[in-house]
């Protein structure tokens, strides 16, 4: 095969040895749950969204947000923003509340899920929250009759 009739892209390249040893670094961040669960009892909670016929089936698209009044002494800098975010707990837990809200839009038991998390710190008129905001697209499994349309 002459070099005009190769196809693009790297060549043939030796392989090198792997090390022997690999080092990760991984940060886990955890809040306390009864304070979270007491957090997330208080939250304000608005959802929006409906089904739509696709290719036969229902599709629900919708989002969840969530805002939830941080106490009093709760650190208010970055880090703190942070370390929410990365709270498998509290991201579990918004994704729980917007899935139950899905379900009772889409009128009938959703499918798998998927969803996008965002979230961070909003300050708010009188105190400070923390906002998450969940998209969801989910397949309905079986419709009730009672269905929302977008």
């Amino acid at each position: 095969m002459s070099r005009s009739e190769r196809l693009p892209g790297p060549g043939l390249a030796k392989v090198k040895r792997p090390p022997l040893l690999q080092r990760r670094h991984v940060e886990l961040v955890a809040c306390s749950a009864g304070r979270l669960h007491a957090l997330f009892d208080g939250a304000d909670v608005v959802s929006e969204g409906g089904t739509r016929s696709e290719g036969g089936a229902l599709v629900y698209y919708g989002s969840t947000s969530l805002l939830v009044a941080l106490p009093s002494d709760a650190p208010l800098a970055a880090p703190l923003d942070r370390a929410l975010a990365l709270d498998p707990h509290l991201r579990l837990r918004a994704l729980r509340v917007a899935q139950r809200e899905a379900a009772a839009r889409a009128g009938g038991p959703l499918g798998p899920m998927h969803a996008e998390i965002r979230c961070g710190l909003a300050p708010r008129a009188a105190a400070v929250s923390f906002a998450l905001t969940v998209d969801v697209t989910a397949r309905v499994l079986v419709t009730t009759g009672r269905t929302a349309r977008a």
